[in-house]
């Protein structure tokens, strides 16, 4: 069976929303739902959640890559000498050594963070305290300096002083390096497979081929053929919308805040099930990007296609060999949304 719960070593498992290990940081809450205990070492993953005056104050990282999605509210980020306001759906890249603060500035915001070469759980420990709750409380107390020198200790944080930023636009995609960015919704290298919309929010080139940010957008349709990946782990988030998982041979449901782990080796696939669904991830490391490139087509507007393309699988096939994938039932011969039938057993 899948875990459901963090299973403290590298294994699927599936959170549902707002489930993990929770830590009261001042006025906000951070739910961590991925250790490095729990990824092999590749990759964390923590929401935030606060009300008007939550945040963090000038710091950076000096081995953490920190990456952004706002899920619901309002903030506000000073990232390496610049001011953003980000509302939902903006994405933001924090490479090591940024000098960044923020505050959250709506009444209920909820903020997913990945972070790549770090403690982030152990950052939140050493800042928080832990909280029985799925909700930060309206009385709650402001990190104390004390924390904040046990945490320059034990993790991977330092603090620096506060400097003015000038406003600033975010981005239309990302820069071709590993610089801090900010992405406004929906914006990023848009691809088009089939009925559904990829965009990359990070490519390997921001991360130094660490890891890389793709979401994902289509309607209700088929499932995509069982494969699993010998090298990458893979995290699927469900921002809006309805899906359904194959994980080693066992199916769930996704639904918006839930939070799925498909290390290497997991045989997996996906169906959206929503009339519009849409979720998220991060691979790491960025081996997998040629697969995406090589599939899909760039694509200029925001909303995936009502006549769906050609599915362009005979670009992949003479690459497979190149790719981190392997297919254990025949791609040609998947079962449409209709078909209930034991989606792993064989086609007649």
């Amino acid at each position: 069976m899948i875990a459901t719960e963090l299973p403290g070593e590298r294994q699927p498992y599936l959170l549902l929303a707002g489930d993990g290990e929770r830590w009261l940081i001042g006025a906000q809450l951070a739910t961590v739902m991925a250790r490095n205990a729990d990824t092999g070492g590749l990759l964390e993953a923590i929401m935030l959640s606060g009300g008007r005056g939550a945040g963090l104050p000038t710091h950076r990282h000096p081995r953490v890559h920190e990456v952004w999605l706002v899920l619901d509210g309002r903030v506000s980020i000073h990232l390496a000498g610049r001011h953003y306001d980000l509302t939902r759906g903006d994405y933001v890249s924090i490479p090591p050594g940024t000098a960044h603060r923020y505050e959250m500035t709506g009444h209920h915001t909820k903020i997913l963070t990945w972070t790549v070469g770090g403690d982030a759980a152990g950052l939140c420990a050493a800042l928080g305290s832990t909280c029985e709750g799925y909700v930060a409380p309206p009385d709650a107390p402001m990190t104390t300096d004390a924390q904040w020198a046990a945490a320059v200790v034990n993790g991977d944080v330092q603090r620096v002083a506060a400097s003015a930023a000038a406003d600033a636009r975010p981005d239309l995609e990302p820069p071709e390096g590993a610089a801090p960015y900010v992405l406004a919704a929906g914006e990023g290298q848009r691809l088009v497979v089939a009925d559904q919309l990829f965009t990359f929010l990070g490519h390997r080139g921001n991360s130094d081929g660490r890891f890389i940010t793709l979401g994902t957008y289509g309607p209700r349709g088929e499932r995509i053929p069982m494969h699993l990946h010998e090298q990458h782990t893979e995290t699927f988030f469900c921002v809006d919308g309805a899906m359904t998982m194959w994980v080693n041979g066992q199916q769930v449901e996704l639904h918006s805040g839930d939070f799925l782990h498909a290390p290497a080796g997991t045989v997996h696939s996906y169906r959206l099930d929503a009339r519009v669904t849409q979720f998220v991830g991060v691979l790491a490391p960025a081996i997998f990007e040629p697969f995406f490139r090589l599939l899909g087509d760039p694509y200029e507007p925001y909303v995936f296609p009502l006549q769906p393309w050609p599915f362009r699988f005979d670009r992949v096939g003479p690459h497979l060999h190149e790719l981190d994938l392997k297919f254990v039932e025949d791609p040609r011969a998947v079962p449409t949304r209709h078909d209930e039938r034991d989606p792993e057993a064989p086609r007649n």
